[in-house]
């Protein structure tokens, strides 16, 4: 058995940004995979965190091996399925600079999303919230006027390390008030998230934004057990 015929198995709680990343790949690749909905926050088995000892989603089991971690299962994906429609670009300049993007995404876009959620404090809030929007701005210089996505004309890995949390956003705005605005110096996010929301791949693994509110609630209200790293 060679491993593009090989079972995939993809461990997905339906709620998770981080699992969707993996998610969506595995769509735009077109790998025929078996979906296992896994809520990591109800139970941790020890089949489970044999998989992945970190006992979170997203996972990908292949032939009894297993790959975790959102970004790598990204990468991972991409090799699986082929050359064919390919995340990351093949060029090594073009490459590294598309991992640049990921690793700003990562580092400014994501802790402020779950920062802005976790504080109580309203001046650390607005602190926050100036920040994200900075960083979105930051974030758009990447992105070339001329194409809907990062990396072109296709969704790529930088769109799919962003995109889930973008998609989420709404959920910022009904517990913080946090909008991003419809002015010039944001038209390119705007363009980029309308071109997102009609993809296929982001179109079936979306979760209704009125139960991602509500998964969201303990961390709004201070009563999730997890921490800002901001």
């Amino acid at each position: 058995m060679t491993e593009m015929t090989a079972k995939l198995n993809f461990y997905c709680a339906w709620f998770c940004p981080f699992a969707q990343r993996a998610w969506i790949a595995l769509l735009e690749k077109g790998v025929n995979f078996e979906y296992i909905e896994y809520n990591p926050y109800k139970e941790k088995t020890k089949e489970f965190l044999q998989l992945n000892p970190r006992g979170l989603v997203p996972v990908i089991e292949v032939n009894g091996q297993s790959v975790y971690e959102s970004d790598v299962c990204i990468e991972f994906i991409d090799e699986y399925g082929g050359p064919a429609n390919r995340l990351l670009p093949a060029e090594p300049m073009t490459r590294a600079k598309t991992r640049i993007i990921c690793g700003f995404i990562s580092r400014e876009i994501i802790p402020a999303f779950y920062g802005l959620l976790l504080k109580q404090d309203k001046n650390a809030q607005e602190k926050i919230k100036a920040a994200l929007l900075h960083n979105l701005k930051t974030l758009l210089t990447y992105k070339p006027d001329s194409t809907p996505f990062f990396g072109g004309n296709k969704l790529g890995m930088a769109d799919i390390m962003l995109v889930p949390f973008a998609m989420r956003f709404p959920v910022l705005s009904h517990y913080r008030g946090f909008v991003i605005p419809e002015t010039r110096d944001y038209e390119s996010f705007h363009r980029w998230m309308k071109a997102c929301k009609e993809q296929t791949s982001v179109i079936k693994t979306t979760c209704d934004i009125d139960k991602a509110i509500m998964v969201y609630q303990s961390y709004a209200d201070g009563t999730a057990n997890v921490r800002s790293k901001i």
